[in-house]
Formats: structure tokens, C-alpha cells, sequence
């Protein structure tokens, strides 16, 4: 039941509009000889971190308008999630403006778009692969009434049924206005920001603005390796109480963030013992197409789960990210792929664990 409840809850967003590719991969699967023997890890969870500003209702935009908007200051994140649902070519832009009177120094330390396509899954995947990419900051500096686009300088073309997607972080040291909208190609953005109504929520409600978007996992204890044994760690379920909770600035209503879309995890873990062992990603909830990040031994690696378009048909589907060394220690960091389902769980098994391999 706490699985079923997951699912349901997480791919009532993103996971909703899942494309699944109809190309063959082959993946480890477990469901023959069951999901690996573990032990459940727990964690301490510190939230920090930018202010998430979640763009995702309506998903499917059937009328030009302002998808979302929220004016703040500070270390800031932008996660945006829509697809042209009309019957004609639209544009999406997202414009930041500065309402003050005093000038605003405006940087996007990160991002990462893909997009427009008819694929959900692998554009939400090529984005997050853009996002963890080393990249150099861009700097603007806003003078009062004055805007600044972040999609390319005049918004994107958005096809009838394709999806754009993306997550950007900012720094503004003085409050800015960011507004996500859909129009039509020709018109002008800054006019139509002003002046454009306010599209409701659809059947979903999944927009909201979100304090401390980074959630940083120390496990309680170290991994014994000498054990032998599999080790597990739940994440992005919906019945751990970590979906973030806010306010949608649109309504002033509460608002929950089912998934933590835009929401970057940090694992911190330790190994003890002289034995090697793996880790491994499991998602639980279903089709599923992201990228993680390793660091261990000073070394950063960007690894695509999986390294076809997607997996997890089952739910019960396994992939390597990695062999760990002995009496090492590192971080994994990962944020829920947008047209992925959730939860996901991660796991640290023996390396000579023997998985069966499901051919498509």
C-alpha cells in the first residue's frame, strides 16, 4: 500500500504525461529471485538552500496566459514543466523584471533546458544532464521597469503536444518579479506579461513557491561492507512527510510539491570494511529517466539512469551507478527527473551481487 500511495500521489504530476520510447534496452531486473535482501538505512535530512518556484499547472496549456509568477530575493530556483496543448505553434518565456526603483544584480549561477519534443522522458532527462554540466555563471544588471528573458532572450517556440522543461538557479540581491507565460509567436513578451490573465490550476495542482530546496542526507550509520549484506535508502516517497510544502503565490492557497520536482538530493554515505561494494538505483515507483552525480576519491562523474532511454516497466528493475571502493566515502546527488515516476529507492550491495538481466 505505501508503494501503490507513492505512485499514485507522484505521477498524478510530471509522471503524468509519460512517453514511453518505443526503442529495446536491456536492464537489470530482480523480480525472478525478488528484490535484494536489505536492511532499511536511515538518514538525517537537513533542508537548505535557493527558494524553488514550481511551474508545472497547467501541465497541458490549452490557452495563452501567465503559467506562474512569485517576486523574490536571494538565492533563487526555477523548475518549469509545460506542454503546448493547442492546436496552433505557442511560445513559452520566462521573464524576470526588476519593480524597484534601485538596480538589481541578476545571475544565473545554473541551468538546464530541453526541449521542445513529443519524448517527456528524455527531454526531462537531457535537462537534468544540461543542469549538472560544469557551467560558468551569467551576470545582468536590471534597472527599474527593466526585464531580461531566460529562454534564449525572447522565449522558445513551443509545437502543438511538445513539452520544454527545465531548471534554472539565480541570484538576485534585490527582490525581481519571474513570470512564466505561453503566448502566441509574434506577440511581445513584456506587453503581454503586463497585461496577460492569470491561468488556473488544472485537475492537478502542481505550482507552488517552496523554501529550502536542497535536501541533504547523512546516513545515521556506516555501511558495513564486512557484513555482506544490501543496504537501502527511500527516497521522494509520499508517505515519508519530505514533499515540500509552500504557498502558490498565484492564490495565496497552500500548496505541496508531489514529487519534490526541482528539489536536489545530496546522500552523503560512508563505507566501513574491506570488501567493495556497489550502488545501485531502483526505480520503485516506475518508468523512470534521469542522471546522478558521483563524487568520491575528489572525483565528479555524471551518470545517466539509465544509459538507455528509460526503465522501470516493473517497478523492480535495478542499474549500477557505480563500484565503490572500501573504506571510502562519497555523495550522490540526484533530483526527480521531470516525466519519471516515483519513489525511487537506492541501494548498496555486494559487488558480487548476481542480478538476472531482463532483455526488451
Amino acid at each position: 500500500m505505501k508503494k501503490i500511495l507513492g505512485n499514485l500521489l507522484a505521477a498524478c504530476m510530471c509522471g503524468f504525461l509519460v512517453n514511453v520510447p518505443a526503442t529495446g534496452f536491456t536492464q537489470a531486473v530482480w523480480p525472478e529471485q525478488g528484490v535484494p535482501e536489505h536492511q532499511e538505512l536511515r538518514a538525517k535530512v537537513k533542508a537548505e538552500g535557493p527558494k524553488l518556484l514550481f511551474s508545472d499547472s497547467p501541465e497541458m496549456v490549452y490557452e495563452t496566459g501567465i503559467l506562474y509568477r512569485d517576486t523574490l530575493q536571494g538565492e533563487g530556483r526555477l523548475f518549469f514543466h509545460h506542454v503546448n496543448g493547442t492546436s496552433k505553434l505557442k511560445k513559452l518565456a520566462i521573464i524576470v523584471k526588476n519593480n524597484g526603483m534601485r538596480p538589481v544584480n541578476f545571475t544565473v549561477t545554473r541551468s538546464g533546458i530541453d526541449g521542445p519534443s513529443h519524448d517527456y522522458q528524455a527531454v526531462g532527462k537531457k535537462s537534468q544532464e544540461y543542469y549538472f554540466e560544469e557551467q560558468k555563471s551569467k551576470n545582468s544588471t536590471l534597472g527599474f521597469g527593466k526585464t531580461l528573458e531566460l529562454l534564449g532572450g525572447e522565449g522558445m517556440l513551443l509545437p502543438t503536444d511538445q513539452l520544454l522543461t527545465g531548471t534554472i538557479d539565480f541570484f538576485s540581491d534585490r527582490p525581481v518579479e519571474v513570470t512564466v507565460l505561453m503566448c502566441d509567436p509574434k506577440t511581445d513578451i513584456e506587453l503581454f506579461s503586463a497585461l496577460a490573465k492569470q491561468l488556473p490550476i488544472d485537475e492537478h495542482p502542481l505550482r507552488g513557491t517552496f523554501v529550502k530546496a536542497d535536501l541533504n542526507y547523512k546516513l545515521q550509520h556506516s555501511i558495513d561492507t564486512e557484513a555482506g549484506v544490501g543496504y537501502a535508502l527511500l527516497l521522494a516517497d509520499s508517505q515519508t512527510g519530505e514533499y515540500l510544502r509552500g504557498t502558490d503565490a498565484t492564490t495565496g492557497l497552500p500548496a505541496e510539491n508531489y514529487g519534490n520536482y526541482g528539489v536536489i538530493y545530496n546522500i552523503d554515505y560512508k563505507l566501513k570494511g574491506d570488501k567493495p561494494y556497489e550502488l545501485w538505483l531502483n526505480p520503485w515507483g516506475g518508468m523512470f529517466a534521469g542522471v546522478g552525480v558521483l563524487e568520491q576519491g575528489g572525483q565528479r562523474k555524471i551518470i545517466n539512469i539509465p544509459e538507455s532511454p528509460a526503465f522501470g516497466r516493473l517497478g523492480e528493475e535495478g542499474f549500477c551507478i557505480a563500484r565503490l571502493e572500501p573504506n571510502s566515502e562519497g555523495r550522490f546527488t540526484w533530483s526527480p527527473p521531470g516525466a519519471s515516476n516515483l519513489p525511487i529507492r537506492l541501494f548498496w550491495l555486494p559487488s558480487d551481487y548476481e542480478a538476472a538481466y531482463l532483455p526488451d
